[in-house]
């Protein structure tokens, strides 16, 4: 017997009632998905007639951040917490910035801040898959990941969860199937464990956002390499290979361009926020440390910042700007390009494009939502 794609969808759709609970609504849509998905597959050249409504117009986007948080992760995972269009779901922690542990510990303080403490935080992997492990993390933003400027009164340990992360990230993908998406700010060791664990991973993830890499092949801790693939490069070429859901991916050389001025950080600064005041108290360690001695070198010139702009593309892909779909891997052998993310821009290799690459992007849109999430609430 063969089934024929429009008529099934039809059915579906017309077996809609539009007055039901919202989550009818939420599981309909999954199930048409899957089916365009499977008949999609199936046939690359089967063409649907019917355009299927957009079920999930008025909800909320579910995402979990996966992040080694941070400063720059605490500005972006705000970002997210305070948006009126995204649920976070869950947060992993992973080694990069400090130790996945430290991380989880980090988060509860970002957490706390924002008055979202019921938001489940998750340990994840605390080594690279090459056996690789974080013991005081880059530095740059101090051994804690935090400015080395603890909180008295923190949040208790005893609220971050049992379960490790990876297995939270394949639960909770099944849990959500198609309805739910990865923010990556951070390495990806974490996304790579879990496609290791359980093949159907990417099929479950509506979509994946990478903050790594870089497709000029300029790095910010080797030569060519940017952090987060430099501390897991296996797990970044396993993800952007192997990971089978759309992957939208923001490299350093564009967040270097888009970086702000200095007038521009002061003024940051004089802002009546709460959260900007925290958030500064903890920058102190990285602008004594490192801002201002590279400032005087002529190595920096404007304040740098990544995470909070794939946060931006995340919680709105119309602050996406230009793109290009293309292939891309990460160089594992290089005596001084491990790590580095090798873009296929004319199709040399002739593979499949696997992942896009964000190539412009609204930063003033950006800037606005970053500065919408830090006075909230004020």
């Amino acid at each position: 017997m063969k089934i024929n794609a429009r008529n099934c969808i039809s059915f579906l759709i017309r077996s809609v009632n539009f007055h039901q609970e919202h989550s009818a609504l939420e599981i309909l849509a999954t199930k048409v998905e899957r089916i365009q998905r499977r008949f999609y597959t199936k046939n690359r050249n089967l063409k649907l007639e019917h355009t299927v409504p957009d079920c999930k117009v008025n909800m909320k986007k579910k995402i979990i951040i996966d992040t080694d948080a941070g400063l720059d992760d605490a500005q972006a995972i705000l970002m997210a917490l305070a948006s009126s269009h995204a649920e976070v779901v869950a947060i992993t922690t992973v080694m990069g910035n400090a130790g996945a542990p430290q991380v989880a510990l980090n988060v509860l303080r970002i957490l706390k801040l924002a008055d979202r403490l019921d938001i489940p935080i998750y340990v994840g992997c605390n080594q690279a898959l090459n056996g690789y492990k974080v013991e005081g993390c880059s530095g740059y933003h101090g051994n804690d990941g935090f400015g080395e400027s603890p909180d008295q009164d923190a949040p208790d340990s005893s609220l971050i969860q049992k379960e490790d992360g990876v297995s939270a990230l394949i639960r909770l993908s099944k849990q959500f199937s198609g309805n739910i998406s990865v923010v990556c700010i951070g390495p990806l060791t974490n996304m790579a464990m879990a496609l290791r664990k359980d093949k159907t991973f990417g099929q479950q993830l509506e979509k994946c956002y990478i903050m790594g890499g870089n497709y000029y092949g300029k790095g910010n801790v080797t030569v060519s390499a940017e952090f987060n693939f430099h501390v897991d490069p296996e797990a970044a070429r396993e993800v952007l290979i192997d990971l089978c859901c759309p992957k939208t991916l923001l490299g350093w050389e564009i967040c270097v361009e888009n970086a702000f001025s200095w007038d521009w950080y002061k003024n940051f600064l004089k802002m009546k926020s709460y959260k900007i005041k925290y958030l500064a108290e903890l920058e102190k360690y990285t602008m004594n440390k490192y801002y201002i001695p590279n400032i005087n070198k002529g190595l920096i010139q404007n304040y740098e910042m990544a995470d909070q702009f794939l946060m931006a593309i995340a919680l709105d892909e119309n602050v996406i700007m230009e793109s290009k779909t293309v292939y891309a891997d990460v160089e594992l052998k290089g005596e001084l390009t491990r790590a580095q993310m090798v873009v296929d821009w004319n199709k040399v290799l002739g593979k499949e494009q696997n992942v896009k690459i964000v190539t412009k992007f609204d930063r003033d849109r950006a800037e606005q939502m970053l500065l919408e999430s830090l006075n909230e609430n004020d």
